[in-house]
């Protein structure tokens, strides 16, 4: 009997795991293309029961992990190894493995969704709690890994020894911050009822306040 229940659940698992490789792309390219739809629906989603949310997507904390994940093996596929795993000083001695670095990763990079969620709750002049948060944080993690993975690529790119791959990653950055930022601006125009210019400077404070923040954590496990 224990034996048959394993079965089951692995059964269930293998089915989940591959039908990342067809709900991943989708949700990608959704949240690329109507990052809007994907935000609200992800606050919609969240008021239906458990079994019926986000069914033919891949759920937006998955999202976020796929995308850092993916991030990472680019990475290995290009250098053998990430970076992290050489600097053993400090707190980057916790960062021995491939697994360790992409929990480092995913944690960094959940803090764009959270520090997103909190500005526009401030915003909004909502109460911070798990109820308002949780939504506006399953929101964040639509948009952010086209980020992630847009400066993730870029970032690989700036390593190599080639001059040549510099242009391509200075046009990816740039990509993926006009992205956010428009994202984010729209999105605070909408929610807020507010002008594009107010909506604008809130991006950009909400844009500046996780690069602080991310800049700070990278910094503190780089072994410098």
């Amino acid at each position: 009997m224990p034996f048959i229940l394993f079965l089951k659940s692995f059964e269930v698992l293998l089915f989940e795991i591959m039908s990342w490789l067809v709900f991943y792309p989708r949700t990608m390219w959704r949240s690329v293309r109507h990052p809007q739809q994907m935000m609200k629906r992800a606050e919609n989603e969240l008021a239906l029961p458990a079994a019926e949310q986000f069914r033919d997507l891949v759920s937006p904390p998955i999202f976020l992990l796929l995308t850092v994940i993916a991030a990472t093996g680019i990475e290995v596929a290009v250098f053998g190894h990430s970076t992290l795993i050489d600097n053993g000083i400090g707190l980057a001695a916790m960062i021995t493995d491939n697994t360790s670095v992409i929990l480092f990763r995913l944690i960094t990079f959940a803090l764009l969704p959270i520090i997103a969620g909190v500005c526009a709750l401030a915003m909004l002049r909502r109460p911070v709690d798990r109820d308002t948060l949780q939504p506006l944080f399953y929101a964040q993690c639509f948009v952010t890994p086209p980020v992630v993975l847009a400066s993730s690529i870029a970032e690989t790119l700036t390593r190599l020894p080639q001059t040549a791959a510099n242009p391509p990653a200075a046009l990816l950055f740039a990509a993926a911050m006009t992205f956010y930022i428009g994202v984010e601006a729209t999105w605070f125009v909408r929610e807020a009822k507010r002008s594009i210019v107010v909506g604008l400077i809130w991006a950009i404070a909400t844009f500046a306040i996780s690069v602080v923040v991310v800049g700070a954590t990278v910094l503190l496990f780089s072994g410098e």
